[in-house]
Parts: C-alpha cells; structure tokens; sequence
C-alpha cells in the first residue's frame, strides 16, 4: 500500500469517526423567547386639553387598542392622524381605541400646541423612557411612527414600523375585534423600487 492509499484510507476513517459521533449526539434544546407580556396599565401625561389630565390605558382595558408611537412635527404626520381618525371614528363603538404617545424630550408646553392642532379624535399623551421600554425599547421601536396592535387582553398582535396602509390596518382591527387570526403582514410600504435592468 502507498502512502497517498493510506492517507486517504486514514482521512475517510477520520470522516466517518466524526459523522458517527455526530449522529449519537442530542441536539442542543431550542430556547424559546419568554412570551411579551401584556401592555396593558400605563400612565401618559395629556398633551390634548379635551380628554383628562393623564391617559391610562387601563381605562381602556377590553378593547383592541392600536398604540402609536410618534412626533408631532414628523413628515407626513398630518395625513396619518386623518387615516387614524377614520379607523377611531370607524371602529369605536365596536370595542377599538386609537392612543397616541409621543416620544419628544421637549417640554408639554412645546408639544401641547402642536398636539392640539393635529386635530385628534383620540388621545395623545407623551410617552416616557418605561412606556418605550414596554414596547420594546429601541429594538422595537426603530421608526417614528410606529404603532402596535393590541389585543382585548393587552398582548401585542402585530407592530406596524413606519406608516401602515389604511387598508392593512382595517383588515388587521377586524379580526382582532372578531378574535380572528390576523392576516398575512403586507410587503413593506412604499414597496421597494425595482431596479432597472439598464
């Protein structure tokens, strides 16, 4: 026998040492992430004069909450309050609520007036440093707006990171409201452009 057969004997020998030493062997256990618990019982100080002094979710407890996170002189803000109107006035007698919170260091007394002229139909508090780590902190939160759809029971259903299609956001109350699976989540929106073939 040569010496480049025996090597190669040798090396196959090896190879399959290890294959069956890999097959006896138990894969390692998959840990489970520890399921999100409910957000359900938070405080916001009001930033809209007609609702009261502070927003507390609790008082909103039984119904499906849709939770945006947002600045109130964030581009396009202005249009997405009219979109999360229509879905409050829409689906309020049904067991829905809209809730803004804010995530501004500046005062109330900037963010009030800039609040106020969005012209709400919903609450908009200003959202503090352990209201954003309830949701998740930075991780989940990494766009401004972003919003979470809570369930009756205060789990999150689904996070929206930008601003959501109207429709998408319908179809998604109505099943909650119906306690129906939620649909598939939609391609990212604006879609991204297709690249040229040039």
């Amino acid at each position: 026998m040569n010496k480049t057969t025996a090597f190669s004997i040798l090396a196959l020998s090896l190879c399959a040492a290890l294959l069956l030493a890999a097959c006896g062997r138990k894969p390692a256990p998959v840990e489970t992430p520890a399921p999100i618990p409910p957000v359900n019982n938070f405080q916001m100080q009001n930033l809209l004069s007609e609702f009261p002094g502070t927003i507390t979710t609790a008082d909103y407890a039984e119904q499906v909450q849709l939770i945006i996170f947002l600045r109130t002189d964030g581009a396009g803000i202005a249009q997405a309050i009219a979109d999360w109107n229509t879905l409050q006035h829409d689906f309020a007698g049904d067991g829905f609520t809209v809730l803004g919170a804010v995530v501004d260091d500046r005062p109330n007394d900037q963010l009030a007036p800039e609040a106020i002229a969005l012209n709400a139909a919903f609450p908009i508090g200003q959202a503090d440093a352990p209201i954003v780590t309830a949701f998740g902190g930075a991780a989940a939160i990494r766009a401004i707006p972003t919003a979470f759809l809570l369930s009756r029971d205060g789990l999150i259903l689904r996070t929206y990171t930008g601003f959501a299609r109207p429709d998408n956001l319908r179809a998604d109350i109505t099943a909650a409201l119906a306690n129906h699976e939620l649909p598939p989540p939609p391609p990212p929106y604006p879609p991204p452009e297709k690249e040229s073939d040039i």
